[in-house]
């Protein structure tokens, strides 16, 4: 497991299983691949934004599965050299996105990311959003729960 997103670094774990903890409201991890090297890139991305995640590997692996399968599914529909992989948790649960936007953070207003775009499809339990400016959104969204397995995740019902 990777290191913890902490206050400090003897500090608590901001970001776990059970939600995110005080003070902290919401947080965004990116990381950027190349469409050239393919699904092992996208993998590595999504692996990398969910080593932030203090959890047992019974909660992160349904967030790393989601970011495989949106990944995955943005490579077979974007033509783009560069995308990300983006884990962004707030109060209400995590949403992994994979796009092809590799310009405008998640959080950069209402006109930003796939928040107000209208939905094209949904694939396998993620939402696929079409940009006006033709870039593509595969976004999955998972709730905080105390069990360990958020719900929603590719493959189940």
């Amino acid at each position: 497991m990777g290191t913890p997103v902490r206050a400090s670094s003897d500090g608590p774990a901001l970001l776990t299983e059970h939600g995110l903890m005080e003070p902290v409201r919401e947080m965004e991890f990116t990381a950027l691949f190349a469409r050239q090297d393919g699904e092992f890139a996208a993998q590595a991305a999504a692996v990398a934004v969910t080593q932030v995640i203090d959890a047992p590997l019974s909660f992160v692996s349904p967030v790393l599965d989601a970011g495989c399968s949106a990944s995955r599914c943005l490579l077979a529909r974007s033509a783009a050299d560069t995308c990300r992989i983006v884990l962004t948790a707030d109060p209400s649960g995590i949403t992994v996105a994979a796009t092809d936007d590799v310009a405008v953070p998640l959080d950069a207003g209402d006109p930003a990311g796939a928040k107000n775009l209208p939905l094209l499809a949904v694939v396998d339990g993620l939402n696929v959003h079409h940009g006006p400016d033709g870039h593509v959104w595969v976004v999955w969204k998972g709730s905080w729960r105390r069990t360990g397995v958020a719900p929603g995740s590719p493959g189940q019902s």
